[in-house]
C-alpha cells in the first residue's frame, strides 16, 4: 500500500515534469533548427546573387587553376567568412562546381549530399529551401544546409548554391536539455520523498490497526488500542475498532460469567449423582444391577467431560507466550491420551522436538484433543505417530494414524462446533485446537496420509509475535 501510494503521487509528477522537458526541448530545438534553416538559406541566396551564373556553367574539371575558378572561390570564401558557413556550388546532378574550402574538384562526387537530394531537387527546380534533417559533424556539433537557386541572365536555373553551418545556440540547447532532465529527476525524487512521508502517515497507523484486528480475530480482547487524538477517518477507524473490541470482551464476559453458573449449576448434581451411584455400586456389587451403575457413572464421566470440553471452547483468554518444550509437550499429550489408547488397543509413538514461543496449557489441550481423536479413529494394534519438526521459522507438531481417512463432505465441516463423526463424540475437539491454532497465529489442516489415514498437522510459528506496545499510537 505505501508503495502504491507513494507511486500514485509520484508518478503525475514525473510524468508532468517529462512532458514539459519533452516539449520544452521539442519546442526550443524546432525554433532553433527554423531559425538556423533561414539564416542558411539567406546565405545561399546572397551567395546565388553574387555569382556570375554564365561563367561558372562552364568551368569543367580540369579549370580549378583558371581565374574564373579562382575569382569564384574568393567570392565564395569571403561571403562564407562573413556568414559563418561553408558554401559551394553544384550541379542539379549533385556534382561539384566549387567549394569554398578548396576540398571539392570540379565534377567531383559530393556523397554526403545524398541525404539532401529531395531538397537539391527543389532548389533546382527554382525553390529556396533548408534541409530537413540535422547531422552531427566531427566536432561533435549539429549541422544543417539551406540551398537556393543558382540562375543564368535568362532566368533558367543552372546550379545549386548550398550554405553548410550550425549554430551555438545548440550547445546551450543541450545544456537546456541537460538542466531540464536534471530538473525533471530532482522533481520525481522531490515528489517521491514527499509522497513517501505522505504514505507513511496513513499507512503506518493503518498496518497497526491492522495489527490490532489480527489480534482481535485471534481472541485477544484484552489489549487496548492505544489513543492518539485523530480526528481524520483513521481516527474514527480506531474508534470504532476500540468499541468493537469492547462489546466483543463485554459480551465475551457475559458469555463466560453465564457458561460458569450454568457448569456450577450442571456440575453440582453431577457430583451427587456420581456419588451416590458410586454408593449404589458398592451396594449391587456382584448383582445384576451392577453393570447398570456402572453404564450409569460412564455416562455421568461423558457429561462432565462435555461441560468440560464446552468451557474450554467458550472461554476466550489470549495466550501467554512462553518458551514450550515441544518433546515435553507431545510427552504430556500421550500421556494423557495413553488411558483411551490402551482401551483401543493403539500404541503411541513420540518423536522429534524443538521450542516455540507459546502457551503450554493451550497447546497441550490443542495436542491431545488431535491425539485422542486419531486414537479413537485408529484401528486395534496400530501406532499412533506423534512428531515435532522445526524448519525455519515454522515449527510443525503432527499426529498420523492409520484410520479410515476422511470423507470430502466430513473435511468441509471438520472445524465447525459441535460437528462429529464419533457416535460418542462431542464435536468440539478440533474446534478447539482450530482455536487454539488461530490464536497462536498458526494453522491446522487435517491431510490425507499415503498408505491410508490422515496426518493433523499443526503448524507454529517458531517466535511469536511481540507484545503490543501500548506506548506506541495506533
Amino acid at each position: 500500500m505505501r508503495r502504491r501510494f507513494a507511486l500514485a503521487a509520484a508518478l503525475p509528477a514525473l510524468v508532468s515534469l517529462a512532458a514539459m522537458a519533452l516539449v520544452a526541448d521539442r519546442l526550443a530545438r524546432r525554433a532553433l533548427e527554423d531559425e538556423l534553416g533561414a539564416r542558411l538559406v539567406a546565405a545561399a541566396q546572397a551567395a546565388a546573387a553574387i555569382l556570375p551564373a554564365d561563367r561558372i556553367t562552364r568551368l569543367g574539371p580540369g579549370d580549378e587553376r583558371s581565374r574564373t575558378y579562382g575569382n569564384l572561390r574568393a567570392r565564395l570564401d569571403a561571403l562564407a567568412r562573413a556568414t559563418d558557413t561553408r558554401l559551394y556550388v553544384v550541379r542539379p546532378d549533385r556534382t561539384a562546381i566549387a567549394d569554398s574550402r578548396g576540398r571539392a574538384p570540379i565534377g567531383g562526387a559530393l556523397p554526403a549530399l545524398e541525404k539532401d537530394r529531395l531538397e537539391i531537387a527543389l532548389a533546382a527546380g527554382g525553390r529556396a529551401i533548408a534541409s530537413q534533417v540535422l547531422f552531427e559533424g566531427s566536432d561533435g556539433r549539429l549541422y544543417k544546409s539551406g540551398y537556393a537557386p543558382l540562375r543564368n541572365g535568362a532566368g533558367k536555373v543552372v546550379a545549386v548554391v548550398g550554405a553548410e553551418g550550425t549554430a551555438a545556440s545548440f550547445v546551450t540547447l543541450r545544456r537546456f536539455r541537460r538542466l531540464l532532465g536534471g530538473f525533471a529527476i530532482a522533481g520525481a525524487i522531490a515528489g517521491a520523498l514527499v509522497a513517501a512521508g505522505a504514505s507513511l502517515s496513513v499507512t503506518r497507523p493503518l498496518t497497526r490497526l491492522t495489527d490490532a484486528a489480527r489480534r482481535i480475530a485471534r481472541g485477544d480482547l484484552e489489549t487496548p488500542l492505544a489513543k492518539r487524538p485523530r480526528r481524520d477517518e483513521i481516527g474514527t477507524l480506531r474508534d470504532t475498532l476500540e468499541d468493537m473490541r469492547r462489546a466483543l470482551r463485554a459480551r465475551d464476559e457475559e458469555r463466560e460469567t453465564l457458561l460458569a453458573g450454568i457448569a456450577h449449576e450442571v456440575r453440582n448434581p453431577l457430583g451427587a449423582l456420581d456419588l451416590f451411584a458410586g454408593l449404589l455400586a458398592e451396594e449391587l456389587q456382584g448383582t445384576p444391577q451392577d453393570a447398570h451403575v456402572a453404564r450409569i457413572r460412564s455416562e455421568l464421566a461423558a457429561l462432565s467431560k462435555v461441560v468440560g470440553e464446552f468451557l474450554d471452547y467458550a472461554r476466550s483468554r489470549p495466550p501467554v507466550r512462553d518458551a514450550v518444550d515441544l518433546s515435553r509437550l507431545l510427552a504430556e499429550a500421550a500421556d494423557l491420551a495413553q488411558p483411551v489408547a490402551t482401551e483401543r488397543q493403539v500404541s503411541l509413538l513420540v518423536e522429534g522436538g524443538g521450542e516455540v514461543r507459546g502457551d503450554g496449557e493451550q497447546l497441550r489441550r490443542a495436542v491431545v484433543n488431535l491425539v485422542r481423536n486419531a486414537v479413537e479413529a485408529s484401528p486395534a494394534a496400530s501406532v499412533v505417530e506423534v512428531a515435532a519438526t522445526v524448519e525455519g521459522d515454522d515449527a510443525a507438531i503432527e499426529v498420523r494414524d492409520r484410520g479410515p481417512g476422511l470423507t470430502p463432505e466430513a473435511r468441509a465441516t471438520l472445524f465447525r462446533p459441535f460437528f462429529t463423526t464419533k457416535s460418542a463424540g462431542t464435536g468440539l475437539g478440533l474446534a478447539l485446537a482450530k482455536k487454539v491454532a488461530d490464536a497462536h497465529g498458526g494453522t491446522l489442516a487435517l491431510l490425507d496420509r499415503d498408505g491410508g489415514g490422515t496426518v493433523a498437522r499443526l503448524v507454529l510459528p517458531v517466535v511469536g509475535e511481540a507484545e503490543p506496545d501500548e506506548a506506541e499510537p495506533a
